[in-house]
């Protein structure tokens, strides 16, 4: 920023110099810039006249323009000169002392035909000094207007404005960028309807605020879209599934019966599922004191018909009779649900599953399967992940079980369990702990 406002300077003092000089050199055509160096080649001698010791830098303008000439005098008459005065110019020296600064035309001499008169101040007084045939005013006068101390002074008072300034003056205009920012943290899949504020940042970055929130008012769409589609789905689907369900229970009692009974219960699981996952995105869930002895054991006796068609073995037991624990009976109902078809399915034929509540609110499904490996157990919660592709499933499961018990403020684990297998195990707060 500072160099930029030191090119605008730059460019500023170019375009307010050039039309200056060029109105300047229409007038006068000399650079009065070499009476400088006249007057600081006159020196008084010892009689109090005027002498004249050309220093370097006349001489440097003599020798580069050879018609110099020029004639110096003082208020007391004294006066020096170099080269001839043109016999036109000659009246005028006895007023010379009468002017401050003049341009005189036609001076009569065909090398310079402009002279100049100027005042200044020197070592040997003030002087009147009168000069034609020097240099012209051009370029290098504008070079110069760079390098005069106005300037040099202006640069650096802007170069301080900027570095104290001009830091104070955008940290104070993007401080609203913070608070938006702290608003774009706010959003998530499951806070939706949260909006950025532009009313704490500046006007330019108004268009950035409404076109980010369009862009997350589209997505509120198209996940409310989706969430319909989902329920609507699912409840179309339990019906048929049920139909489904009851004709293949008239079929004779066979191995085909119950293979069909159990692919079955896994569709209308799966239907289960997306309506489950309709309620979690619409926070629908409610929670109230439920004993979760009782709901565990409820739920394994339900999936026994399914466990035991698949060929399992499957168990209960509490270490006490009442656990109590706040919950949403219905969601938490389908987490163990999900547990124990997750064992039926990778199990293996002849499994054991074991399903058992404990008295600091943990509930335990357990399996005599081939169990997880320790590389998938960081992955199986994650949504569509399978360890082995399957002919059945969508990788939903567990996903939802994890979401569920998270509503819950409670924590799921798997390990190794005791006799081989898997071993998943739910940790939720008694109701007693739990504050709300």
């Amino acid at each position: 920023m500072v160099l930029m406002q030191a090119l605008v300077l730059l460019a500023f003092t170019g375009a307010v110099a050039i039309p200056i000089i060029r109105l300047i050199s229409a007038e006068q055509g000399l650079d009065d810039r070499v009476v400088n160096d006249i007057a600081d080649s006159v020196h008084r001698n010892a009689a109090g006249g005027l002498d004249l010791t050309p220093n370097d830098a006349l001489q440097r303008v003599a020798a580069n323009y050879p018609t110099l000439w020029f004639y110096a005098s003082d208020a007391d008459g004294a006066s020096v000169q170099m080269g001839p005065v043109p016999a036109r110019i000659v009246p005028m020296l006895v007023g010379l002392t009468r002017l401050n600064s003049a341009n005189i035309a036609d001076i009569g001499t065909g090398a310079s035909t402009v002279a100049i008169v100027r005042r200044h101040d020197s070592q040997a007084g003030q002087l009147w000094v009168l000069t034609a045939g020097g240099p012209q005013i051009g370029a290098k006068s504008i070079v110069g207007a760079f390098a005069n101390p106005i300037f040099i002074g202006l640069l650096f008072v802007f170069t301080v404005v900027s570095f104290l300034y001009i830091p104070v003056v955008v940290t104070r205009q993007l401080r609203g960028v913070d608070h938006i920012a702290a608003e774009a943290d706010t959003i998530d899949v499951d806070q939706r309807g949260v909006r950025l504020s532009s009313a704490h940042v500046p006007d330019e970055l108004h268009p950035l605020v409404r076109a980010v929130n369009s862009a997350l008012q589209r997505l509120d769409d198209g996940i409310e879209r989706r969430q319909r589609f989902l329920a609507d789905a699912a409840h179309e689907l339990r019906t048929p599934i049920a139909i489904l369900y009851t004709r293949v229970e008239l079929l004779p009692d066979d191995e085909q019966r119950s293979r069909l009974m159990l692919d079955v219960a896994r569709l209308g699981n799966l239907a289960n599922q997306l309506l489950d996952l309709q309620r979690l995105d619409a926070d629908s869930t409610v929670f109230q004191p439920v004993n979760l002895v009782d709901l565990a054991a409820q739920v394994t006796a339900d999936m026994a018909p399914l466990a035991i068609a698949a060929g399992d073995e499957i168990s209960f037991d509490a270490e006490i009779d009442t656990v109590t624990v706040a919950a949403d009976p219905a969601s938490l109902s389908r987490a163990i649900v999900n547990l124990i078809q997750n064992a039926v399915i990778h199990g293996g034929k002849k499994t054991a599953i074991h399903v058992a509540v404990g008295r600091d609110g943990s509930l335990r499904v357990a399996d005599t399967g081939p169990g997880i490996a320790e590389e998938h157990r960081s992955t199986i919660f994650e949504p569509f992940n399978r360890i082995v592709p399957l002919d059945q499933g969508a990788g939903l499961g567990l996903n939802l079980v994890r979401d569920i018990v998270a509503r819950h403020h409670g924590h799921i684990t798997v390990g190794d369990a005791p006799g081989g297998g898997a071993l998943f195990e739910i940790s939720l707060p008694l109701a007693a702990a739990r504050v709300r």
